[in-house]
């Protein structure tokens, strides 16, 4: 697989596995009992293909160092194309195109999301090594799952059946559809999941955004053309991702393309897209369920990060219960949690794509208390990482080592302070926190003043280019 690239696309949000999953840390991110991460496993199943050659990961700019931390143990030399602001998936696969292209004018790219579950990656890679002769040929070629029940959170592709080939000519793309039509789909042997994976050669993307949707393709290459390019990073600038239209490749291209493909697949596949196929994932790996206590209950699961969540007498309840927000919902209603998440934007609710907790480059902050006298925080410092140098307009702010030693620079001022230490940092002081020993840094940091917002930074210096 020489030419292969193969393709992560990595900036989802993940609302429909609210409260679990949040823009600050979408669900790919997220480490789930006995399986891992997503983005992890993702790379697992890319090793096997050509062991992580050529990859390129399509995301947003928020990502850059949770991909970088995932990749430590893959691969350091992968391309990543990252969007200051996301607009769907045709813009990241056309930006793909552009980037494969510039190492290899024979590149197939291999595009596939990063929030997928498949068992059997010997499969997919007999599968994908399958499609490549037909992505050599000028197709497209779809991944199907056949159905195994009338689901209306996918999407299906009708295909016209051959005798004599595994390989079937696509007729047809469906968006989500309501139920009965879903069950039509079911009992139809031609329809499709559409599993949102693809085989295609660089240059027929180009091909195809030229004939199909040309306006799109001048504007998505004007962007790439304007980037900033930095060793292998590609950050596409604000400024010209608002002008793309938000946009997936089902309907900008592929709905209107006539040289598509689908091979089926049956390798175990899942897109982990809402709570009840994470509650099917999940229930094969005997989820750990030391923080739940049920009676008298039946089909009814409950994930719980801390407390000890009691039942009596449900029936057909799923409950996602995290520190700042429960979730309880009747099984089969998975798809309108992504209802509620907008409705919580629209109220400006930032518990919608917030997090108490958050991960930066150095480490990660937890939101203890967050008031309008004051904010704490509790914050873990990786070792030998440290904080950018700063300071702030609106905020002092109080620092309290409670493990590890901590190395303070105030204005250019450098001490060290031990466990049960104190540091009062004032408004406009500049000022920096660093762990230079192999234990986690804990501090904890109390911000008073008038404003507690994370834009109230005004770096002077940082090890992380943000």
């Amino acid at each position: 697989m020489k030419k292969l690239f193969p393709v992560i696309l990595s900036g989802g949000s993940g609302d429909r596995l609210w409260p679990k999953s949040r823009k600050s840390l979408p669900k790919q991110f997220i480490k789930f009992h006995k399986i891992g991460n997503l983005f992890t496993h993702t790379l697992k199943r890319v090793e096997t293909l050509n062991n992580c050659q050529n990859l390129i990961i399509a995301s947003s700019r928020d990502y850059e160092y949770l991909i970088k931390k995932n990749l430590n143990n893959f691969v350091k030399n992968s391309s990543m194309i990252l969007e200051e602001i996301s607009r769907n998936t045709s813009p990241a696969i056309y930006f793909s195109a552009l980037k494969a292209l510039e190492k290899s004018k024979d590149a197939i790219l291999c595009i596939m999301p990063s929030d997928h579950w498949i068992e059997d990656n010997a499969n997919f890679k007999l599968v994908v090594k399958n499609a490549i002769r037909e992505a050599e040929k000028g197709f497209w070629v779809t991944l199907g799952i056949k159905p195994t029940n009338p689901s209306t959170g996918f999407g299906y592709i009708k295909t016209k059946k051959k005798n004599d080939t595994n390989v079937l000519d696509v007729l047809q793309f469906t968006e989500k559809p309501n139920l009965s039509t879903a069950e039509e789909f079911l009992h139809d042997k031609n329809y499709f999941w559409n599993a949102g994976i693809f085989v295609v050669s660089a240059n027929q993307i180009v091909k195809s955004f030229l004939k199909i949707n040309p306006i799109l393709e001048k504007s998505i290459k004007n962007a790439w053309s304007n980037r900033d390019v930095m060793s292998n990073i590609n950050v596409i600038k604000k400024s010209d991702m608002i002008f793309l239209q938000n946009i997936s490749i089902d309907k900008a291209i592929l709905e209107n393309e006539q040289f598509i493909k689908l091979i089926p697949f049956s390798g175990g596949w899942s897109d982990i897209g809402n709570w009840d196929s994470m509650n099917v994932l999940l229930e094969k790996f005997n989820e750990d369920k030391k923080n739940q206590m049920l009676l008298e209950s039946k089909n009814t699961d409950i994930h719980s990060s801390d407390r000890l969540i009691v039942g009596i007498g449900l029936e057909n309840i799923t409950i996602v219960d995290e520190v700042d927000a429960t979730l309880i919902f009747k099984k089969g209603y998975s798809e309108k949690v992504k209802s509620i998440v907008q409705n919580l934007k629209e109220a400006n609710k930032a518990i919608a794509i917030e997090h108490t907790y958050e991960y930066r480059p150095w480490g990660k902050f937890e939101v203890l208390l967050d008031s309008k006298e004051c904010k704490v925080k509790r914050l873990f410092i990786d070792p030998f990482k440290s904080l950018s140098y700063q300071y702030h307009l609106k905020r002092s702010e109080h620092w309290t080592v409670v493990s590890g030693e901590a190395k303070v620079i105030l204005d250019g001022n450098s001490t060290t302070h031990s466990v049960g230490e104190s540091i009062i940092i004032k408004s406009e002081v500049k000022h920096s926190l660093s762990n230079q020993k192999e234990d986690i840094l804990i501090v904890i940091e109390v911000q008073y003043g008038t404003y507690f917002g994370e834009d109230d930074i005004i770096r002077i210096s940082d090890p992380y280019n943000r």
